[in-house]
């Protein structure tokens, strides 16, 4: 962006915009630790810069978290290695430079909310003014922009995980930065493509599960920039690399830890020695609705991505709409993504808020909200009716989540289901009030 956009009414607001949520990120970023997830991953952190391994048994950690591997006698993270490598720069920082402590229980100085904030905060207020940006570009008027934008900050997961030190929020602002740079210029120059195709690679190196938007991505670039892929697929390959080098560091093999099925093969396992330490549901049926609807549904949670989901559809529908091939492909990639999650896990992304294995997917998706009524007619659009309420709940669950991202905590209204009972669907409030 030139610098007379950036400093134009326009450009200043999506600014002001970004600095009031990097603001909220930095005071609200938790203090510490709570779930097996950030806890490994901390427990990393801690072993990298404090005792030089990848190793985590003399970490102080190790035993408040099940989410670690056992490979030639060691225990190790099951969480991708590169995110670690740079948080364990951060960590340096705040410990070399400052004096803060990754210790269990740090009465003060503790480092895990530079973590949050470095490596979740920052990259979700890079992704927000970006999206602002997309609107922009796409030429929403500045009221829909700013609407469109509140509504993603504010009502979706990422809110909450902005909030923790996860892997889930890099990965999606990666994401939504390749797609940006893909869709909203004109000639997309190579340097332009070498970043989207090393943001895409990114993502996978930080969250493998976000590989399935990363592809829909890639397919974008593959279709509308053939002749030049070969430079997004040299930027992949920059990331794809150093994490196979850093896999192999840990575990002599270039597959990721928690590919290593056997690696959760040790007594006191919390998983099955499956890709992953994942099973399958015993119901599929109650699980896909409970995935989707219910107590952790994602639309629950997230009611606006019906308005999103429906406009990938009006735009894939369209033969003429410049940004039809991009609609096609995010669009079947969360479709596919959510197949996998319904059919091939069981747990429903732990004990957490929401369904965060979405995460990744959820912006490219919703950058396409601006394409239905109401946020892509006008003020007197029918469309209101429903939008407002929608967005009510699902901002008022998001600052619900933001409490405490790593319980569970069920969405405002969610769809009940009894099929003993006609009629078989109903709803519940969740919600109560002194």
């Amino acid at each position: 962006m030139s610098a007379s956009k950036f400093w134009s009414p326009p450009g200043l607001i999506g600014a002001a915009m970004a600095l009031a949520f990097l603001a909220a990120f930095f005071a609200l970023a938790k203090g510490e630790p709570v779930s097996w997830n950030d806890i490994a991953r901390t427990a990393t952190v801690e072993s990298l810069v404090e005792r030089g391994t990848w190793t985590i048994d003399d970490s102080p950690w190790l035993e408040l978290t099940k989410d670690k591997i056992f490979i030639n006698g060691k225990f190790y993270s099951d969480k991708m290695p590169l995110l670690s490598v740079i948080a364990a720069g951060v960590y340096a920082v705040a410990r070399f430079g400052f004096g803060e402590s990754l210790a269990p229980g740090c009465a003060h100085s503790c480092a895990y909310s530079w973590l949050a904030f470095v490596l979740a905060g920052i990259p979700a207020t890079v992704m927000i003014w970006l999206f602002f940006e997309f609107a922009r570009r796409i030429g929403m008027p500045m009221w829909s922009a700013s609407i469109g934008t509140l509504a993603f900050g504010l009502g979706t997961l990422i809110f909450p995980y902005a909030l923790v030190f996860n892997h889930h929020v890099p990965a999606a602002a990666s994401l939504f930065a390749s797609f940006y740079l893909l869709v909203t210029r004109g000639a997309v120059s190579r340097a332009a493509l070498f970043a989207a195709g090393l943001l895409a690679a990114l993502a996978i190196s930080f969250d493998v599960l976000s590989g399935i938007t990363a592809a829909s991505i890639l397919g974008i670039a593959l279709v509308k920039h053939r002749r030049q892929f070969a430079w997004v697929l040299a930027g992949a390959a920059i990331p794809l690399v150093v994490t196979a080098l850093l896999d192999y560091q840990i575990a002599q093999t270039i597959i990721p830890p928690y590919m290593i099925t056997n690696g959760y093969n040790y007594p006191g396992s919390a998983f099955p020695a499956t890709f992953g330490g994942n099973g399958t549901p015993d119901d599929y049926a109650a699980y896909a609705f409970r995935m989707f609807l219910g107590g952790k549904g994602l639309l629950a949670y997230n009611p606006l991505l019906l308005f999103a989901a429906t406009g990938a559809i009006s735009v894939a529908r369209r033969r003429d709409h410049t940004l039809r091939v991009e609609a096609i492909f995010i669009f079947a990639g969360f479709v596919l993504l959510a197949l996998y999650l319904a059919l091939f896990t069981g747990n429903l992304g732990g004990t957490a808020y929401g369904e965060r294995w979405y995460i990744s997917a959820i912006p490219v998706l919703f950058a396409f909200i601006f394409f239905v009524p109401p946020l892509g007619a006008n003020w007197k659009n029918w469309g209101w009716i429903l939008f407002l309420p929608l967005l009510a709940l699902s901002i008022l669950s998001s600052l619900q989540g933001a409490q405490a991202p790593w319980l569970d905590t069920p969405p405002p209204l969610q769809m009940t289901r009894d099929v003993s009972h006609f009629p078989i669907f109903g709803f519940k409030w969740n919600l109560k009030f002194p």
